[in-house]
C-alpha cells in the first residue's frame, strides 16, 4: 500500500514538475528487495512481522504445447461411466477437426458432451490445439481459443452420422470431417517420445536461481496437468448461461466515470456501457424540470376544471405515474454502495493503530447499502474524522481496557442502513465513551459555555461539534489541531444531513448520520403559512393532528408543549417563527408532528395542508443566501 502510495507522488511530482527529495521511497525499496532475494538479513524489522505459510514454486511452460499433444485427452478421466465399444484390429478411421466459436459457449452447448457423443461411434482420441492462446495479458476470459482434433476408429461410422453429432452446433464452429489411415500404435509411441519435453532435470538445470536462496522446485506443464487431474475430475463442467442483451449506465466510484463489464456481470446475464457523468447529471436535472412541470399541472387543475376535462385528469394522473418511474430509474442510475467510501477506512484504522500504539479492529457492517454519488462523494471526510475521534478518544489503551475488564483490543464499528427516506450511517466504539466534565471544562475555559449556564448530558455530548473544539492534551497529527468534529457537522448539513452523538460512559460511543437517499427530487407535504407555501419532508412527518384535537399544555417557563400518547413535545408556531401574521383561528389550524435527529420531536404548527407531492430542492445559500430554518427552495 505504501509502495502503491510512493508510485503515486513520483506520477504526481512527473505530472506538476516538481522535485521529490532524494532517496524518496529506498527504505521501501529496500524492504522489496529483502522480500525478492529471499534474504532476511537484508530485511528490516517490519518484514519480521509477517507470518506467510507460503512456498513460491516455479511453473515452465516450455514444450508446453509439445507436452499436450504427446499426452492425448482421456475422456475416460471425467467420465467413469463412459465405456468404449470393443473394436476391430483392422479399421478405417476418420479425422475430425472442430473448432467452436464464442456464440456456441453463449447458447449453452459444452464441446465435452459433443466429444462423448463422438466416442459412442467408436474409439477416439482427441488432441486439443492450444497454440492460439494469447500471453496472459491479452487473454480474454470470454476468446475462444482452444480447437480439437479427433481421430476416430469405427467399422460403422459414416461421414453422416459425424455430422449428425454435430448438428445442434451447425454454424457455430467450423467442423471438417476427413477419410484417412490409422497409424500403428508403435508408430504413434514413437512420435510421442520424440517429442516429449524436457525432463524436469534439464530444467532445474536451466533455471536461474537467486544468489543466497534456494532453489525453488521446478515443474514441467505436464506434472502440473498430472498434479491437478483430481481436482479436474471432481469438477463438474459449468457452462455460462446464454447472455441476454441489456443495457444500464453504471460509473466506477473512484473517479473513473464508468465501468467495464467484467465475468461476475456478464455471468449473471448482465452489460454495461460507458456513460460520462456530466451526461447522466443532465438527464437528473431534466428530470426534475419534469417533475416541476408535472406539479404546475396538476395544481392548475381545480375542481370545475377536474368535473369539466375527466380524460384530461386521467392523463395527468399516467404523467404523474410515469414521472415517479422516470425519476426512480434515473436515481437507481446515480446510486452506489456505501462500500466505495467504507473501503477506504481499513487502512485508515491500520495506521491510527500503529500511530496510537492501540489494538483497533475495524468491523463493516451494510456496505452494499446504496445512496446518491454526490452524497457519497461529500462522506469522505466526515468519517475519516469520526473514526480518528473515536481512535484517538474512544478506545482506551490497552492497559486500561485490561484495567476495565474489557478485551485488549477495542472495536470500531461503521454501518449502514436505509430507514424509510434516509440513510444512517454510524459510527460506533466500545471505548470509555465522552469524558463530559472534560468536554464542559474546555468549553467552559473556551467560552463556548457561560460559567453559570447548566447543560444536559445530551447538551454536553453536542460540544464536541463546536468550531475549532478538541480535548486533546497535546497537538498530534490526529487530534488537537482544531480541525475535526465541526468538519463533519458543516459537511453533513450542507447535503441536508444530520449528526447525532450518544454516549455511555465506560462502554462507548455512537456517533449517527442521517443522511437524505437523494439530492435530486423529494416527496413532500405541502402545507400552508400566511398565505405562503411551504414543503416538509415526508420521510420526517409522523402524523397530521387538527389543532382543536391536539392536547396543548405549557411548560413553567411559559414554552407551549403538545402531549401526544403519554409524551411532551416541543411546539414551534411557523407563523410566529418566521414573524409573520395569520387570520386563521387557532382550533381551524393544523399540527405536523415531524422527528427530527435522534428521534427528538417537533410538532409545527401550520394554518392548512395542502397535500402531498413531490418537489425539487435548490440550496437557497448557493443561490441566494443562508436562512436560518429554511433548508432550501423549490419551484412549485
Amino acid at each position: 500500500i505504501r509502495a502503491n502510495d510512493i508510485v503515486a507522488d513520483y506520477v504526481a511530482a512527473a505530472r506538476d514538475g516538481t522535485e521529490l527529495a532524494e532517496g524518496y521511497g529506498a527504505e521501501e525499496k529496500h524492504q522489496f528487495d529483502a522480500l525478492t532475494s529471499g534474504d532476511p538479513d537484508l530485511g528490516s524489522e517490519s518484514m519480521e512481522e509477517f507470518d506467510i505459510d507460503f512456498v513460491p514454486v516455479m511453473v515452465t511452460i516450455a514444450g508446453a504445447e509439445d507436452e499436450l499433444a504427446a499426452e492425448p485427452f482421456d475422456l475416460a478421466v471425467l467420465d467413469d461411466s463412459f465405456e468404449a465399444p470393443p473394436l476391430s484390429p483392422e479399421t478405417g478411421h476418420w479425422t475430425i477437426r472442430f473448432t467452436p466459436h464464442s456464440e456456441l459457449y453463449a447458447r449453452a452447448n459444452d464441446p465435452l458432451l459433443l466429444l462423448r457423443e463422438l466416442a459412442t461411434l467408436g474409439d477416439v482420441e482427441v488432441n486439443a490445439r492450444v497454440d492460439e492462446v494469447p500471453a496472459l495479458a491479452d487473454f480474454e476470459p470470454f476468446g475462444v481459443y482452444c480447437a480439437w482434433e479427433i481421430t476416430l476408429r469405427s467399422e460403422t461410422a459414416t461421414e453422416a452420422t459425424i455430422a449428425e453429432v454435430f448438428e445442434f452446433v451447425e454454424g457455430n464452429c467450423d467442423l471438417s470431417i476427413e477419410r484417412g489411415l490409422v497409424p500403428s500404435a508403435e508408430d504413434m509411441l514413437d512420435r510421442t517420445m520424440e517429442e516429449t519435453a524436457p525432463s524436469p532435470a534439464e530444467l532445474i538445470e536451466t533455471a536461474e536461481v537467486a544468489p543466497g536462496a534456494e532453489a525453488a522446485p521446478v515443474l514441467s506443464f505436464a506434472e502440473l496437468a498430472e498434479s491437478m487431474k483430481p481436482a479436474l475430475k471432481a469438477a463438474a463442467p459449468v457452462m455460462p448461461a446464454p447472455l441476454k442483451p441489456s443495457a444500464t449506465a453504471s460509473e466506477e466510484p473512484e473517479g473513473d466515470n464508468d465501468r467495464r463489464s467484467g465475468p461476475e456481470d456478464r455471468r449473471n446475464g448482465v452489460q454495461s456501457i460507458r456513460v460520462d457523468l456530466d451526461k447522466i447529471d443532465r438527464v437528473v436535472n431534466m428530470v426534475g424540470e419534469l417533475v416541476i412541470t408535472q406539479s404546475m399541472l396538476t395544481q392548475q387543475m381545480d375542481e370545475t376544471l377536474r368535473a369539466r376535462y375527466q380524460e384530461l385528469v386521467r392523463g395527468l394522473e399516467v404523467l404523474a405515474q410515469t414521472t415517479r418511474g422516470l425519476q426512480d430509474s434515473v436515481m437507481s442510475i446515480r446510486a452506489q454502495p456505501v462500500k466505495t467510501v467504507f473501503s477506504r477506512m481499513p487502512r485508515l484504522v491500520r495506521e491510527l493503530t500503529a500511530k496510537t500504539g492501540k489494538k483497533i479492529r475495524l468491523e463493516t457492517i451494510g456496505e452494499n447499502t446504496e445512496i446518491d454519488k454526490t452524497i457519497i462523494e461529500q462522506l469522505s471526510d466526515p468519517l475519516t474524522h469520526m473514526i480518528r475521534n473515536s481512535a484517538d478518544h474512544g478506545i482506551e489503551s490497552t492497559e486500561k481496557r485490561v484495567a476495565a475488564g474489557k478485551a485488549e483490543g477495542g472495536v470500531i464499528r461503521l454501518s449502514a442502513e436505509q430507514a424509510g427516506g434516509n440513510i444512517l450511517i454510524a459510527v460506533e466504539d466500545d471505548g470509555g465513551g465522552i469524558n463530559r466534565e472534560r468536554v464542559l471544562q474546555v468549553a467552559r475555559e473556551r467560552g463556548v459555555v457561560g460559567p453559570e449556564q447548566q447543560l444536559s448530558d445530551e447538551q454536553i455530548d453536542q460540544l464536541i461539534f463546536a468550531p475549532g473544539f478538541s480535548t486533546a492534551a497535546e497537538v498530534s497529527d490526529i487530534s488537537g489541531r482544531g480541525v475535526g468534529m465541526d468538519v463533519v457537522l458543516s459537511n453533513i448539513k450542507k447535503i441536508g444531513g444530520s449528526v447525532h452523538v450518544k454516549s455511555w460512559t465506560g462502554k462507548g460511543t455512537r456517533m449517527t448520520l442521517r443522511l437524505p437517499l437523494t439530492l435530486a427530487v423529494l416527496d413532500v407535504m405541502l402545507v400552508k403559512v400566511a398565505g405562503s407555501p411551504y414543503v416538509i419532508p415526508l420521510s420526517s412527518i409522523v402524523e397530521t393532528i387538527q389543532c382543536a384535537r391536539a392536547n396543548f399544555s405549557r411548560m413553567p417557563t411559559g414554552a407551549q408543549v403538545l402531549q401526544v400518547r403519554g409524551e411532551y413535545v416541543q411546539v414551534v408556531d411557523l407563523a410566529t417563527r418566521f414573524a409573520m401574521g395569520t387570520e386563521i383561528e387557532r382550533d381551524n389550524r393544523f399540527v405536523v408532528l415531524c422527528e427530527a435527529e435522534g428521534g427528538v420531536k417537533v410538532a409545527l404548527i401550520v394554518d392548512d395542508i395542502i397535500g402531498q407531492q413531490q418537489v425539487v430542492i435548490k440550496s437557497l445559500e448557493e443561490n441566494f443566501q443562508s436562512i436560518e430554518g429554511i433548508a432550501g427552495g423549490t419551484i412549485l
